[in-house]
């Protein structure tokens, strides 16, 4: 007795669920993404002119001091310092000292939190308390010192003087290179 073939139907894949998973994921994403604040705009700062080339730094164990210049309300200038670790780890227990608040709430910052800022505004004082917290925290930590050329010297031997007052006598100064013509 001969057997009938049935008719073979075409191979057929729905593609709506994954496409919900596509859609999913990048709206998990979208949503738990950390921008960056506005209000946490980096300085602009001038790199004075050298021979050799030091702008490359390495990626860990590095501490960047930023000083630069920013126009104060009254039209003056005002000589801002940032310090900015590189190990997130290290971030918390080096800031934890200042005391740091949040401006909107003015409740003191969390580990959490003060981990999440890559650098922080500091004065003379407090540049000393976060580099002596960060010898503490990380004897290995490399320092560079990354200044506008409109600086006046006195303001970089000041930062120079308080790494050699904790023991940070290697340091990195941060240039641009001459341009040859």
């Amino acid at each position: 007795m001969a057997k009938v073939k049935l008719k073979r139907h075409g191979f057929r894949l729905d593609m709506t669920p994954m496409v919900d998973v596509g859609f999913l994921l990048v709206t998990f994403f979208m949503l738990t993404a950390k921008f960056k604040p506005q209000a946490d705009v980096p300085l602009q700062i001038q790199l004075p002119v050298a021979l050799a080339d030091t702008t490359r730094l390495p990626d860990a164990n590095i501490a960047t001091i930023q000083v630069g210049l920013k126009q104060n309300a009254s039209g003056g200038m005002d000589t801002i310092i940032e310090y900015g670790l590189s190990n997130e780890k290290d971030r918390a227990p080096v800031y934890h000292p200042l005391n740091l608040v949040d401006p909107k709430t003015g409740a003191a910052l969390t580990d959490a939190q003060l981990s999440s800022k890559a650098a922080i505004v500091v004065n003379e004082t407090q540049l000393e308390t976060v580099i002596e917290q960060s010898r503490l925290q990380n004897p290995s930590m490399r320092y560079a010192i990354n200044a506008d050329s409109a600086v006046d010297f006195g303001t970089i031997a000041d930062v120079m003087h308080a790494l050699q007052k904790y023991g940070a006598t290697r340091m990195n100064l941060v240039t641009i290179q001459k341009k040859e013509s």
